[in-house]
C-alpha cells in the first residue's frame, strides 16, 4: 500500500510540473486508448463506457479504418480523480455473426428488469476490405454491468420484416411515457441517418416500426452537418439532440475543418429538430476528424465524455483515442456552453487522474501491459491481440487491485512450441522477484490460436492493491524461442 501511494504523490506533482495535463485532462492519461463513450449513474457511482483503439500507448497496434476496435472497457469514479478499469466487459469473441472484427460505438450497463443490457454494433463485411464497412446491432444481457454479457439472440436485433437492424451508436433513452427507446444511426457511414424507436418490455425487441428523425443536413456554407452518432438527453423541458457533424474547408467565413459534436433542440423526442444547430464540441486541433460525445447526469449535475485524438497529447495517430470528462453547462437562454478540448480542465482537481485495475474483471487483456520484458505481440483470433512469452519473460501491470482477496487465477493460453517442457506462468507481486503467489501449470496445446482457459489457486496473501506481474517459466528448442502464448486473465474472488 506505500508503494501507491507514493505513486499516487509522484503523479500528483508531474501533473502540476507538466502544463498539458493541466489544459487536457484525460481519464487513463499515457495508457490505455478509449473512445466513444458513454455515461450514466448507477449506484451513486460513476460509470463510463467505451470501446478501445488497440490497445495502449506502450502497445500501439493498427487500427486503420478503426478497424482494431475490439472491445468495450468499463470505468468508474466518484471523484473523478481516482478512476478504476474493470477492464473488457464485451468483446469481439462474444458473437458469432460478424465478418469483420470491428465492435463500434454502442452502450452498456443500461439498468431494467433486475438486468444490465448492452447494445453493441458489429462489422458484418469483410475486415480485409479497405473501408470503415457496415454494422449491425445486438442485444447483450448481463447480471452485472461488468459482464460477461451473453448474446440474446446469437445474431443481430431484427426489423419488423426480419431483415437485421443495420446501426451504428445505439443508445437508450426513457421517454416521456417512462417506455425505454433505442436510437441510433445508420449502419453504414455513407448514409446520414437517425431513428429512433420503442422497445419491447424486455429490452431485446423493437416495439413498433423505427421513426427517421428530422435532423439538419447541411450548414450555411454547404457544409455536412448531422454525419453520425445521435444522442438525446432531456432539460428544463426541452429536448436536445447531440451529433457528430464534420466540416470540410470551405473559406474564412465558414466554420474551421475538422469534427464537430453539434446540437439542436425540440420540445419533442421525436423532433423535429430542424432548428439552428450550435456547436458543443470544437475540434481538438486543426482539422482534427475525431469526436464523440456521452452525456449522463451524476449526482444531480449533467457531464459529458467526449474523446479526442491521441495526436493531441504525444503526436502520434489519430486512430487511436482517449477520453475526457466535463461538466455540461446549460446558459439561461437554453444554449450550452461549448467546451473546447486541450483547454478543457475537466471535473474534479485540475491534472489529477489515477487509475487502478479491477482484478475481477471479467477478462483484462494480455495486451493492455505497461512494461514488457521477451515478449512480442501478435494477432489473436478476432481483433484481440497475444502475448507471446520466452522464458523469464512477462508482462506488468500496475495498480491492481485484489480487494479482501482472491483465491484463483483464470488464464486463457496457447502453446504451438512442441518442444515446451515444465511450462508455467508464475503470478508474482510487486516486482518480476516478489512474492510468487500462484503458478499455472502450461503445455503445448497444438497451435498458436488453439486456445485453453487454464485456472490455478493463488495465496491468501493475493490482496489489496499490487504491482502485478505475469512471468513464463519453461525451456524448449532453442529453434522455438517462445513458450507460450497469453491473450487475457482475470482473478477470482475469496
Amino acid at each position: 500500500m506505500k508503494k501507491y501511494l507514493w505513486r499516487n504523490l509522484i503523479v500528483c506533482a508531474f501533473a502540476i510540473a507538466t502544463p498539458w495535463i493541466y489544459s487536457q485532462k484525460l481519464v487513463t492519461p499515457g495508457y490505455l486508448f478509449n473512445s466513444d463513450p458513454t455515461c450514466r449513474e448507477l449506484d451513486h457511482t460513476f460509470y463510463l463506457i467505451t470501446t478501445q483503439d488497440p490497445f495502449s500507448t506502450e502497445f500501439e497496434r493498427p487500427n486503420e479504418f478503426y478497424k482494431g476496435m475490439y472491445a468495450y472497457h468499463a470505468l468508474t469514479t466518484v471523484d473523478f480523480d481516482h478512476w478504476v478499469d474493470h477492464g473488457s466487459i464485451l468483446t469481439a469473441r462474444d458473437v458469432s455473426w460478424n465478418k469483420g472484427e470491428a465492435l463500434w460505438d454502442g452502450d452498456a450497463g443500461v439498468p431494467g428488469n433486475g438486468m444490465f443490457y448492452a447494445y453493441a454494433p458489429f462489422r458484418v463485411n469483410s475486415s480485409q476490405e479497405k473501408n470503415y464497412g457496415t454494422y449491425d446491432i445486438g442485444v447483450f444481457t448481463s447480471r452485472t454491468p461488468f459482464g460477461p454479457y451473453q448474446d440474446v439472440f446469437k445474431g443481430p436485433m431484427k426489423m419488423a420484416d426480419g431483415t437485421p437492424l443495420e446501426g451504428l451508436s445505439p443508445s437508450v433513452i426513457r421517454g416521456d411515457d417512462g417506455a425505454a427507446y433505442l436510437i441510433w444511426g445508420s449502419g453504414n457511414t455513407a448514409q446520414h441517418e437517425a431513428m429512433i424507436a420503442r422497445l419491447s418490455p424486455d429490452m431485446t425487441r423493437l416495439a413498433g416500426a423505427p421513426v427517421k428523425l428530422d435532423v439538419p443536413k447541411a450548414d450555411s456554407c454547404g457544409n455536412l452537418e448531422y454525419f453520425e452518432s445521435p444522442l438525446l438527453f432531456k432539460a428544463e423541458g426541452k429536448w436536445y439532440l447531440t451529433y457528430v457533424a464534420y466540416k470540410a474547408d470551405k473559406g474564412p467565413s465558414c466554420d474551421p475543418k475538422g469534427s464537430y459534436v453539434n446540437y439542436t433542440v425540440s420540445h419533442s423526442m421525436f423532433g423535429p429538430f430542424n432548428g439552428p444547430a450550435r456547436h458543443l464540441v470544437y475540434p481538438a486541433g486543426d482539422g482534427e476528424e475525431s469526436v464523440q460525445q456521452g452525456i449522463c447526469s451524476y449526482r444531480g449535475t449533467t457531464y459529458l465524455a467526449y474523446h479526442v485524438p491521441y495526436e493531441n497529447v504525444v503526436g502520434e495517430s489519430d486512430h487511436h483515442r482517449q477520453v475526457a470528462v466535463t461538466a455540461l453547462h446549460i446558459r439561461p437562454d437554453g444554449t450550452l456552453e461549448p467546451v473546447f478540448p486541450g483547454k478543457d480542465a475537466g471535473v474534479g482537481t485540475p491534472g489529477v487522474s489515477r487509475l487502478t485495475l479491477d482484478a475481477f474483471a471479467p477478462r483484462r487483456e494480455a495486451a493492455e501491459f505497461q512494461v514488457r520484458v521477451n515478449a512480442e505481440g501478435e494477432p489473436g483470433l478476432k481483433g484481440e491481440y497475444q502475448m507471446k512469452l520466452g522464458d523469464g519473460g512477462y508482462l506488468e501491470f500496475r495498480d491492481v487491485d485484489f480487494g479482501e482477496g482472491a483465491k484463483a487465477v483464470h488464464v486463457e493460453v496457447s502453446s504451438e512450441n512442441t518442444s515446451l517442457r515444465e511450462g508455467r506462468l508464475e503470478i508474482r507481486l510487486d516486482n518480476p522477484a516478489g512474492p510468487l503467489v500462484g503458478a499455472v501449470a502450461v503445455r503445448a496445446t497444438g497451435g498458436r490460436t488453439e486456445y485453453r482457459i487454464l485456472t490455478a489457486p493463488v495465496s491468501s496473501s493475493t490482496k489489496d492493491i499490487h504491482d502485478l506481474f505475469l512471468v513464463a517459466r519453461g525451456s524448449g528448442d532453442a529453434a522455438q524461442r517462445r513458450l507460450f502464448n497469453i491473450t487475457w486473465f482475470s482473478f477470482e474472488k475469496r
